[in-house]
This record gives structure tokens, C-alpha cells and sequence, in this order.
């Protein structure tokens, strides 16, 4: 999906039966490999996070990307069983890299797979934190590649995310039933918690113009309610470690670009939407936003 579309434009089946195709995927990296050494990131979350929407907030609209964030001992070759299990699984499901820009990018894979509702165009992205040399997490710096080699592997890379050493710190598992193309499943996900998919979500709304970031953020903050929503984060590992200033930077830095409807968050949200009543749609994203702000800064004890 390109950074111009609007949620008019998210019809790809994979929006309503992803969580499905996501299970179909993590399955195929074979059954010794669970929920280890990596956590779903990006547009899939919100759904995961959020359970029952209130009364008054439409279904989320989903994504046709499946955004898989690995750990740094898999980056690091620690595991190889995992990664060659990850190859294998993905040309079982007729996955392969994508090839664009007479280029070959291996950090994203695609294909299609058929379905008993027909045939879904799949994109699974892999994407790993920025290390040193010693494997320890670093925000990446000028001159740094994008990209990183699975441990010894050639076939398969992921590419680099400023904030994805927090994810390891925050992740957790959700529990769903799901339409996989086997039949109905319950499956547990492992899922990037709020605090975490928020840093790397501020980062993606300052780093490119797509958007859905925006609309993410707010669907999900709204959908949890402001308030839970600022608690949850306050509750994170994140804030009692040692991540946990810079935790509370990245949540400074998203509450500044909803600062007023004039900010980046507000006006991405509302083209997203794409509706008739854009001042509106401003104003609602603003104000999810600030009740979050609010909780947020109030004193803890």
C-alpha cells in the first residue's frame, strides 16, 4: 500500500482475514518455534491490542503488510535453526523476496496464498534492532547500513529500527481465534505491547509520511481509552529499566506531534480518513490525543 493511501483504499482481503494469514505464517517457521525471538509490529497491532472497540469507533482497518519484528540473538546467529526454519516456512507458503527497483529485497517477502475465501496478496516485512558489533542495541547512526544479514544467512535480511531494542522488553502474548487456512485456530500471538509499538510508531510518523501511522495511533489510543491507554504505558517494564528515559522521551515526542490540530499527527490522521469533515476529523485525533497527554502527566506514586 502506498504512503498517499486513505482508508478508502485498505480493501485488500488481508484486512479482514490477517490475523489469520499471520498465523498461517508463524506456524510455517515450524513448531519449536513459537512466540521466541520475535513479535508482530505495525498496522496489525491495534487489532490485537484492542479486543472490543467502544460503542462509536469503527473496526480497524487493517493492513496488508505483516511486519515481524526478530530479536537480536536470532540477528546474531545465536539461533540458526530458527532462521533457516524462517527461509523454509516462507517458501512453503510460495513466499519469496521481493523483487522492485532492479533490486532484491530480502527483508520483504511476498506472494500469494490461497485461502477458502480465495486467493490473498501477502507482504511479510522482517525488521530487527539497530546493534553494535558486540550485539548491544544502538540507535543507528549516519553511515549505517538499513539492512542486516540473519546471522550467517544470505538468504534473508531485516532492516533497522531505531527504537526495536525496546520491543523485547515489551512484548506479550494475545490469545485469538483465528480463520487460518486449515480452519479455525486458537492461536497466541507474540505482539509488541503499547509502550514499545508507540516508540517505534513516533519514529515512523517522523521518519516518513504515510498516513496510516498517524490513524494507527489514534484508533488504537482511542480504542483502549485515553486514559487506560496512558496507564498501560505507565505500567510497562520499560519504565522501571533502563530504557525507561528514553521511553518517556518517545511518548513526549508523540504527544508533541499532536500538539495542536495543526501538527503532523492531527493532519495526517485526518487525510487518512479522507472524509468530508477534515476540521473534525483534526479535532477528534487532537483530543484522544491530549486525554492521553493528560493521564500521562499526571504525578505517580
Amino acid at each position: 500500500m502506498n504512503d498517499d493511501a486513505t482508508a478508502a483504499d485498505y480493501n485488500d482481503p488481508m484486512s479482514l482475514r490477517q490475523l489469520g494469514i499471520a498465523a498461517d505464517v508463524l506456524r510455517s517457521f515450524g513448531g519449536s518455534f513459537g512466540g521466541k525471538h520475535l513479535a508482530l509490529v505495525g498496522g496489525i497491532v491495534p487489532g490485537l491490542l484492542v479486543t472490543n472497540p467502544p460503542e462509536g469507533i469503527e473496526p480497524h482497518v487493517g493492513t496488508s503488510d505483516l511486519d515481524l519484528l526478530i530479536s537480536i540473538a536470532l540477528l546474531e546467529g545465536d539461533t540458526a535453526d530458527y532462521y533457516g526454519s524462517i527461509v523454509e516456512g516462507l517458501r512453503s507458503l510460495n513466499l519469496a523476496p521481493d523483487e522492485a527497483d532492479e533490486r532484491t529485497n530480502k527483508w520483504r517477502w511476498v506472494g500469494t496464498i490461497e485461502t477458502n475465501l480465495g486467493s490473498v496478496s501477502v507482504i511479510v516485512e522482517f525488521l530487527c534492532p539497530q546493534t553494535d558489533r558486540a550485539g548491544r542495541p544502538q540507535a543507528p547512526t549516519a553511515g549505517t547500513p538499513a539492512e542486516q544479514n540473519f546471522g550467517s544467512s544470505s538468504e534473508i535480511t531485516a532492516l533497522q529500527m531505531k527504537m526495536g531494542h525496546l520491543v523485547a522488553q515489551d512484548t506479550i502474548e494475545v490469545k485469538r481465534q483465528v480463520q487460518t487456512t486449515q480452519g479455525l485456530l486458537d492461536y497466541t500471538f507474540p505482539v509488541a505491547d503499547l509502550g514499545s509499538w508507540l516508540a517505534l510508531k513516533t519514529d515512523a510518523i517522523e521518519g516518513r509520511s504515510k498516513a496510516k501511522d498517524s490513524y494507527d495511533i489514534v484508533w488504537t489510543i482511542a480504542g483502549l481509552g485515553p486514559e487506560a491507554a496512558a496507564e498501560r504505558v505507565a505500567r510497562s517494564k520499560l519504565l522501571a529499566g533502563e530504557h525507561a528515559d528514553e521511553t518517556r522521551s518517545q511518548i513526549d515526542k508523540l504527544i508533541n506531534q499532536f500538539s495542536t490540530d495543526e501538527h503532523v499527527g492531527p493532519q495526517q490522521f485526518a487525510v487518512f480518513m479522507g472524509s468530508d469533515n477534515p476540521a473534525r476529523d483534526r479535532r477528534y485525533a487532537l483530543g484522544a490525543v491530549n486525554q492521553f497527554a493528560q493521564r500521562w502527566r499526571q504525578p505517580r506514586n
